[in-house]
Protein backbone atom coordinates (compact mmCIF):
# COMPACT_ATOMS: atom_id res chain seq x y z
CA UNK A 1 0.00 0.00 0.00
CA UNK A 2 1.31 3.54 -0.83
CA UNK A 3 1.67 6.10 1.77
CA UNK A 4 0.45 9.89 1.35
CA UNK A 5 3.99 10.84 0.22
CA UNK A 6 4.21 8.32 -2.39
CA UNK A 7 0.23 8.96 -3.51
CA UNK A 8 1.15 12.62 -3.61
CA UNK A 9 4.18 11.97 -5.81
CA UNK A 10 2.29 9.85 -8.42
CA UNK A 11 -0.73 12.36 -8.90
CA UNK A 12 2.15 15.35 -9.42
CA UNK A 13 3.36 12.91 -12.89
CA UNK A 14 2.51 14.69 -15.77
CA UNK A 15 -0.23 12.73 -17.32
CA UNK A 16 -1.99 13.14 -14.03
CA UNK A 17 -1.69 17.02 -14.15
CA UNK A 18 -3.15 18.27 -17.18
CA UNK A 19 -6.22 15.87 -15.65
CA UNK A 20 -6.18 17.46 -12.08
CA UNK A 21 -5.87 21.05 -13.66
CA UNK A 22 -9.66 20.47 -15.60
CA UNK A 23 -11.22 18.99 -12.71
CA UNK A 24 -10.62 21.73 -10.53
CA UNK A 25 -11.70 24.25 -13.01
CA UNK A 26 -14.45 22.41 -13.57
CA UNK A 27 -15.20 22.56 -9.59
CA UNK A 28 -14.10 25.98 -9.66
CA UNK A 29 -16.88 26.36 -12.10
CA UNK A 30 -19.38 24.52 -10.31
CA UNK A 31 -18.62 26.62 -7.01
CA UNK A 32 -19.36 30.26 -8.84
CA UNK A 33 -22.53 29.09 -10.24
CA UNK A 34 -23.71 27.79 -7.05
CA UNK A 35 -23.90 23.85 -7.67
CA UNK A 36 -21.65 22.93 -4.87
CA UNK A 37 -24.10 24.22 -2.63
CA UNK A 38 -26.69 22.68 -3.67
CA UNK A 39 -24.74 19.47 -3.53
CA UNK A 40 -23.55 19.79 -0.43
CA UNK A 41 -27.42 20.95 0.84
CA UNK A 42 -28.52 17.41 -1.12
CA UNK A 43 -26.23 15.15 0.32
CA UNK A 44 -26.80 17.06 3.52
CA UNK A 45 -30.52 16.55 3.91
CA UNK A 46 -31.31 12.80 4.89
CA UNK A 47 -35.01 13.03 3.64
CA UNK A 48 -33.67 14.14 -0.22
CA UNK A 49 -30.87 11.80 -0.28
CA UNK A 50 -33.61 8.73 0.21
CA UNK A 51 -35.49 9.99 -2.11
CA UNK A 52 -32.87 10.25 -4.32
CA UNK A 53 -31.95 6.87 -3.61
CA UNK A 54 -35.11 5.26 -4.05
CA UNK A 55 -34.99 7.15 -7.80
CA UNK A 56 -31.58 5.02 -8.55
CA UNK A 57 -32.89 1.95 -7.42
CA UNK A 58 -36.57 1.97 -8.65
CA UNK A 59 -37.74 -0.70 -10.97
CA UNK A 60 -37.95 2.13 -14.31
CA UNK A 61 -34.34 3.38 -13.49
CA UNK A 62 -32.72 -0.16 -13.41
CA UNK A 63 -34.88 -1.50 -16.60
CA UNK A 64 -32.98 1.49 -18.68
CA UNK A 65 -29.98 0.81 -17.16
CA UNK A 66 -30.23 -2.91 -18.51
CA UNK A 67 -31.43 -1.19 -22.17
CA UNK A 68 -28.84 1.39 -22.36
CA UNK A 69 -26.83 0.44 -25.26
CA UNK A 70 -30.41 1.20 -26.82
CA UNK A 71 -30.97 4.20 -24.92
CA UNK A 72 -27.64 5.51 -25.75
CA UNK A 73 -28.42 4.71 -29.55
CA UNK A 74 -31.43 6.75 -29.27
CA UNK A 75 -29.39 9.30 -28.11
CA UNK A 76 -27.46 9.46 -30.82
CA UNK A 77 -30.04 9.50 -33.26
CA UNK A 78 -31.40 12.38 -31.49
CA UNK A 79 -28.66 14.54 -31.38
CA UNK A 80 -28.04 14.51 -34.88
CA UNK A 81 -28.34 18.42 -36.09
CA UNK A 82 -31.22 17.70 -38.87
CA UNK A 83 -32.67 15.34 -36.09
CA UNK A 84 -32.33 18.04 -33.49
CA UNK A 85 -34.05 20.46 -35.72
CA UNK A 86 -36.68 17.92 -36.64
CA UNK A 87 -37.40 17.06 -32.98
CA UNK A 88 -37.41 21.28 -31.94
CA UNK A 89 -40.14 21.36 -34.79
CA UNK A 90 -42.27 18.65 -33.94
CA UNK A 91 -42.33 19.90 -30.39
CA UNK A 92 -43.43 23.56 -31.20
CA UNK A 93 -46.29 22.10 -33.24
CA UNK A 94 -47.36 19.83 -30.35
CA UNK A 95 -47.08 22.93 -28.33
CA UNK A 96 -49.22 24.90 -30.79
CA UNK A 97 -51.88 22.03 -30.75
CA UNK A 98 -52.11 22.08 -27.05
CA UNK A 99 -52.11 25.17 -26.61
CA UNK A 100 -55.49 25.61 -29.40
CA UNK A 101 -57.24 22.35 -27.76
CA UNK A 102 -56.84 20.34 -30.78
CA UNK A 103 -54.24 17.63 -28.73
CA UNK A 104 -56.97 16.58 -26.72
CA UNK A 105 -59.88 15.77 -29.14
CA UNK A 106 -56.53 13.71 -31.20
CA UNK A 107 -55.95 11.61 -28.25
CA UNK A 108 -59.86 10.92 -27.60
CA UNK A 109 -60.04 9.73 -31.35
CA UNK A 110 -56.77 7.53 -30.79
CA UNK A 111 -57.64 6.16 -27.70
CA UNK A 112 -61.30 4.98 -28.97
CA UNK A 113 -61.08 1.50 -30.68
CA UNK A 114 -64.53 2.20 -32.27
CA UNK A 115 -63.40 5.71 -33.73
CA UNK A 116 -60.30 3.93 -34.49
CA UNK A 117 -62.07 0.97 -36.09
CA UNK A 118 -64.14 3.45 -38.38
CA UNK A 119 -61.04 5.41 -39.87
CA UNK A 120 -59.36 2.40 -40.36
CA UNK A 121 -62.02 1.04 -42.34
CA UNK A 122 -62.54 4.35 -44.41
CA UNK A 123 -58.30 4.67 -45.13
CA UNK A 124 -58.96 1.22 -45.91
CA UNK A 125 -61.83 0.63 -48.08
CA UNK A 126 -61.62 0.39 -52.56
CA UNK A 127 -63.50 4.26 -52.99
CA UNK A 128 -60.32 5.38 -50.66
CA UNK A 129 -57.66 3.29 -52.05
CA UNK A 130 -58.88 4.42 -55.47
CA UNK A 131 -58.79 8.13 -54.72
CA UNK A 132 -55.60 7.55 -53.58
CA UNK A 133 -54.01 5.48 -56.65
CA UNK A 134 -55.99 8.17 -58.71
CA UNK A 135 -55.19 11.27 -57.04
CA UNK A 136 -52.78 13.12 -59.70
CA UNK A 137 -55.86 13.00 -62.15
CA UNK A 138 -58.81 13.95 -59.95
CA UNK A 139 -56.70 16.64 -58.54
CA UNK A 140 -55.66 17.81 -62.37
CA UNK A 141 -59.40 17.47 -63.07
CA UNK A 142 -60.67 19.48 -59.80
CA UNK A 143 -58.07 22.19 -60.73
CA UNK A 144 -59.84 23.15 -63.73
CA UNK A 145 -63.07 24.44 -61.85
CA UNK A 146 -63.93 28.26 -61.65
CA UNK A 147 -64.66 27.90 -58.30
CA UNK A 148 -65.83 31.98 -58.63
CA UNK A 149 -69.42 29.89 -60.19
CA UNK A 150 -69.75 27.91 -57.03
CA UNK A 151 -73.13 29.64 -56.22
CA UNK A 152 -74.32 28.42 -59.78
CA UNK A 153 -72.97 24.67 -58.88
CA UNK A 154 -75.62 25.08 -55.45
CA UNK A 155 -78.58 26.82 -57.64
CA UNK A 156 -78.33 23.39 -59.98
CA UNK A 157 -77.87 20.92 -56.98
CA UNK A 158 -81.02 22.78 -55.34
CA UNK A 159 -83.43 22.62 -57.76
CA UNK A 160 -82.78 19.08 -58.54
CA UNK A 161 -83.27 18.41 -54.74
CA UNK A 162 -86.47 20.73 -55.00
CA UNK A 163 -87.48 18.68 -57.64
CA UNK A 164 -87.31 15.12 -56.28
CA UNK A 165 -89.19 16.92 -52.82
CA UNK A 166 -91.81 17.61 -54.73
CA UNK A 167 -94.55 15.23 -53.85
CA UNK A 168 -96.98 15.88 -56.65
CA UNK A 169 -95.20 15.25 -59.87
CA UNK A 170 -97.64 15.58 -63.09
CA UNK A 171 -96.72 13.22 -65.74
CA UNK A 172 -95.97 14.55 -69.04
CA UNK A 173 -97.69 12.01 -72.07
CA UNK A 174 -96.60 12.23 -75.48
CA UNK A 175 -96.00 15.24 -78.26
CA UNK A 176 -99.48 17.44 -76.43
CA UNK A 177 -98.08 16.80 -73.29
CA UNK A 178 -94.65 17.95 -73.83
CA UNK A 179 -95.57 20.99 -76.11
CA UNK A 180 -98.06 22.13 -73.20
CA UNK A 181 -95.48 21.80 -70.55
CA UNK A 182 -93.21 23.96 -72.61
CA UNK A 183 -95.67 26.37 -72.14
CA UNK A 184 -94.48 27.27 -68.87
CA UNK A 185 -92.06 29.97 -68.86
CA UNK A 186 -89.64 28.32 -66.18
CA UNK A 187 -89.48 25.17 -67.99
CA UNK A 188 -89.09 27.06 -70.99
CA UNK A 189 -85.23 28.78 -69.01
CA UNK A 190 -84.87 25.16 -67.29
CA UNK A 191 -84.95 23.63 -71.38
CA UNK A 192 -82.39 26.25 -72.16
CA UNK A 193 -80.26 25.40 -69.66
CA UNK A 194 -80.16 22.23 -70.57
CA UNK A 195 -79.30 22.75 -73.77
CA UNK A 196 -76.45 25.19 -73.33
CA UNK A 197 -74.98 22.31 -70.87
CA UNK A 198 -75.60 20.33 -73.86
CA UNK A 199 -73.63 22.74 -76.42
CA UNK A 200 -71.22 23.24 -73.78
CA UNK A 201 -70.75 19.13 -73.18
CA UNK A 202 -70.01 18.82 -77.35
CA UNK A 203 -67.30 21.71 -77.25
CA UNK A 204 -65.09 19.68 -74.36
CA UNK A 205 -65.93 15.81 -75.97
CA UNK A 206 -62.84 16.06 -78.41
CA UNK A 207 -61.10 12.44 -79.64
CA UNK A 208 -59.50 11.95 -76.34
CA UNK A 209 -63.04 10.62 -75.20
CA UNK A 210 -63.88 9.19 -78.27
CA UNK A 211 -66.82 11.44 -79.26
CA UNK A 212 -66.61 13.09 -82.27
CA UNK A 213 -69.39 13.96 -84.15
CA UNK A 214 -69.85 11.30 -87.09
CA UNK A 215 -70.89 12.52 -90.49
Amino acid sequence: MMSEDEELEKLMKPEYIASLTRAIELIKKLDNLGFLDLISGVLGDEDTMKTLFGLLTSDDILSLTTKSDSFMAMLKVMSEKQNVKALTNLLEMLTVLQNKGILDPIMGVLKDDDAMGTLMGLMSNDFTMNLIMNNKQIMDSLGTLDLSVTPHYVNMIKAIENAIKTETVTPVGGMMGTLRAMKDEDTQKGIGIVFSILKSLGKTCGDEFNCTARK
